[in-house]
């Protein structure tokens, strides 16, 4: 699903770039790790959702591992 149209981003490019960069904590790092910048900024609130998500999944997998 494209979550960023205009610079034509993906869900998958997103999730990528996110396990790649634990650091990355908001909608403008990622874009920047993503080699651009936001323009219209429809797609913060659904960028800012893909980190929650995946710094959620993160935790999660560093708890199961610890037990």
């Amino acid at each position: 699903m494209i979550v960023c149209v205009c610079n034509a981003k993906n869900c998958q490019t997103v999730r990528t770039t996110l396990a790649g960069a634990p650091h990355i904590d908001t909608p403008a790092a990622l874009h920047r790790a993503m080699g651009c910048k936001p323009q219209c900024g429809r797609c913060l609130p659904s960028l800012a959702e893909l980190i929650a998500e995946a710094r959620a999944d993160e935790t999660l997998a560093a708890l199961m591992a610890a037990d």
